[in-house]
Order: structure tokens, then sequence, then C-alpha cells
């Protein structure tokens, strides 16, 4: 009987233990640190992008909107994007990129390719966040950490030049959909960060809103821009295949194009 009883305390204690490793509540610099671990081995991923930027004083205001959704292979690289630009009018794009070669159809046009430098291979980068997770994991301990569902979401608001690395974090993940002059040589009026993981480290979505204004130019309008990038079936897709037109697509620079 003491041996039996000597055996439940033991028991009673790990279960206990592992209770108690479970309930620990994460920091948001714990939650960070880890999650960029993970983003580092994310090898494909279904994503959705959004970017808006917008003038907001003046008596002229502008807005463009530009929707991307796709899948993205790291190795060998391979995209799936569909893009929506929405400006004076819409516009509607698609684009493949597999075994070196880019695929692209503007509206209505007929399906192109190209053979893509490093100059387009860095341009379509839609889903990488090395340098903005760099940035997080430097200010980490100033994010709030909150718990929602089976989610860690991340949030931190701030101002001022510490933003500038931060901001060429956005232009490339927007594959240059952003121009990367609207965000140089300006004053952060305000960043506002909302960063969404699940349980297990993983992004679900990044969202990032702040208005900036031009340094260098007398009277500048305030422009506010918003980007939000979501992802899903993470490390679940297996391959990108390309339709039998984009597979007859011709060379951009045939001449009898």
């Amino acid at each position: 009987m003491k041996l039996i009883k000597k055996y439940l305390l033991i028991i009673t204690a790990a279960l206990l233990t592992i209770t108690l490793s479970a309930c620990k509540n994460v920091t948001a610099e714990e939650a960070i640190n880890k999650s960029a671990e993970i983003s580092k081995n994310i090898k494909n991923t279904e994503f959705k992008s959004f970017l808006s930027t917008e003038y907001i004083t003046g008596k002229d205001p502008k807005k463009v909107e530009v929707n991307i959704s796709g899948v993205a292979i790291n190795e060998p690289f391979s995209l799936h994007a569909s893009i929506e630009t929405k400006a004076e009018k819409t516009t509607l794009s698609d684009l493949y990129i597999k075994d070196k070669v880019i695929y692209e159809k503007a509206g209505s046009n007929p399906w192109i390719k190209e053979l893509y430098s490093t100059y387009k291979f860095e341009r379509y980068q839609f889903a990488k966040t090395e340098k903005r997770m760099e940035f997080y994991k430097k200010v980490a301990k100033d994010f709030k950490l909150v718990k929602e569902n089976d989610t860690y979401v991340l949030t931190y608001s701030g101002s001022g030049d510490q933003f500038s690395d931060f901001a060429t974090s956005l232009v490339e993940a927007s594959a240059r959909q952003l121009n990367p002059y609207s965000v140089k040589d300006v004053e952060f009026k305000s960043v506002n960060i909302k960063y969404v993981i699940s349980k297990d480290f993983t992004p679900i979505s990044n969202e990032v809103t702040m208005e900036v204004v031009s340094k260098i130019i007398p009277k500048a309008k305030t422009m506010k821009i918003t980007q939000k990038i979501t992802y899903s079936n993470v490390n679940k897709v297996n391959s990108i295949d390309l339709p039998e037109e984009v597979k007859n697509a011709k060379d951009k620079y045939d001449t009898k194009l």
C-alpha cells in the first residue's frame, strides 16, 4: 500500500508539473522571438496581402488600394499571385513564377513570359518578413500581448525616426507596390502594429498602419499607409501547377507581339 501511495504521489506531482508548465504565461518578448524563428523556417504558404496608401490632408485626397492573393514556395522559389489595383480605375493582373521563368498577364492581354533577374526575384517576395521580424525583436519588450481564443495578439504603437528601417520592410513585403520614396525622409507621426500568431507561434496575420509626412517637401500632405498580410496553410502547400494557357505564353521580347 505504501508503495502504491508513493507512485500515486509521483504521478500527481508529474501531472501538476505538466499543468503548471502549460499554464505558464508567455511574454510578448518570448512570443515574438519564437515566432521569428518559426518564420525563418516557413517553406511555403498561401497568403493574402492588402495595401492602402491615402493622402488624408489637403483638398485633393488620393487613395490607392492593392489586393494580392496567392501561394508562395521558397525552395525552389515559385509563386502564383492574383493582383487587383484600385485607383482612378481598377486593374487586374496575374502572375506565376516557376523554374526561373516569370509569366505575367495584365487585364485581357495574353500571357507573356521572361527569365527573371535578381531584381525581379527580390521584387516578387510578397511574403518576405525578415526585416520586419528583426524590428519586432528589437522592440519586443514594448509590445502588449493578449490571448484571444487559440491565438496570441501582439500590439505596438509609437512614433519617431526609429521606424525608418522598419518602413523598408513594408516596401519589401509589398513587392514594390509601395513606392520606396513614400517612406524615405519622412516624419513618422504614428505607427500601429497588430501581429497575430497561433499558440505554436506560427504567423497568422501582420498588420501595420502608419501616418507619415515628408520632411523635405514644404506643406507636404500627411499620408496614411495600411498593410495587412494574412497566412494560411503554412507548410502545407505541395506545388504550384501552371495552367495550359500559361505554359503556352509567348516570350515578352518576341517581335511578333
